[in-house]
């Protein structure tokens, strides 16, 4: 698990957990979007270990396209407070 609390960025404070769950194919993250100013989007990179690639993503528990497999990374925009995201692989 990773966690990191009140990192100030240039659109106000943000926060995040990410955990892995590989050997169930998936990996999930709980963003809470900085809210001073809003951005055009949060990019959430999540690597798998074994370099797997991003099948699907769900946000909210609603599917969600907006994610290069290629790259490992999930923009979310849109969006305010806690966001939960699931990536599977």
């Amino acid at each position: 698990m990773i966690v990191v609390k009140n990192a100030p960025t240039w659109f106000g404070t943000i926060a995040y957990e990410i955990v892995s769950d590989v050997e169930g194919g998936k990996i999930a993250a709980t963003v809470e979007m900085p809210s001073r100013t809003p951005s055009g989007a949060v990019r959430l990179r999540l690597r798998h270990p074994k370099a797997l690639l991003i099948r699907s993503v769900t946000v909210n528990g609603r599917p969600w396209t907006d994610f290069c497999s290629d790259r490992e990374v999930i923009s979310l925009h849109g969006l305010t407070g806690k966001v939960a995201v699931v990536a599977k692989y």
